[in-house]
């Protein structure tokens, strides 16, 4: 569920906790099965390795499960998404920002510089949109969605549509 403040409009989801914590029972149950073969004896040395993979796994995305910030904020000041940076990414920062709504699956690509990248901390997994036409040519971009949130869809777009700042490249 999304939370938007009624004075500022500001948009903030949390992670959608139901899928997470689907994957974290599916890693649980690998730990325990691969824990329960090392226990019986039949299992081999890339047994201790599974385990030890599958519960680094687990430690991860319980961090996630258990979280209650938000992952995903709209407001006037940019765009922060937890999954892709460590920080605020400002609209006038951007490069480009571009809202493209594909049914129920709106998509903010925004365009940073490697500098501006940086600055915000983009993650090196963060999903790559597209290397798109931008004013200083081809940049890189990102995808910030609010699937896999418990956001709803039409609030991130009107939230997107309010704040982002009209420019020709957009």
């Amino acid at each position: 569920m999304s939370e938007v403040t009624d004075e500022a409009g500001i948009f903030s989801a949390q992670l959608n906790r139901t899928v997470m914590g689907a994957w974290l029972a599916a890693t649980l149950v690998s730990v325990s099965l691969e824990a329960l073969a090392l226990i019986m004896g039949v299992g081999s040395n890339i047994d201790w390795l599974l385990l030890i993979a599958f519960a680094g796994i687990s430690a991860v995305i319980a961090m996630h499960v258990f979280d209650k910030r938000p992952v995903l904020i709209v407001s006037p000041q940019g765009v922060h998404d937890r999954r892709i940076s460590s920080r605020m990414i400002p609209w006038d920062d951007m490069l480009w920002h571009r809202l493209e709504v594909h049914g129920t699956a709106p998509v903010l690509g925004v365009g940073l510089t490697d500098k501006t990248a940086k600055e915000v901390g983009v993650h090196p997994w963060a999903l790559l949109f597209k290397n798109q036409q931008a004013p200083l040519g081809k940049t890189k971009g990102y995808r910030i969605w609010a699937v896999r949130t418990r956001g709803e869809s039409h609030d991130f777009v009107r939230a997107v549509q309010r704040f982002a700042p009209n420019r020709h490249d957009s």
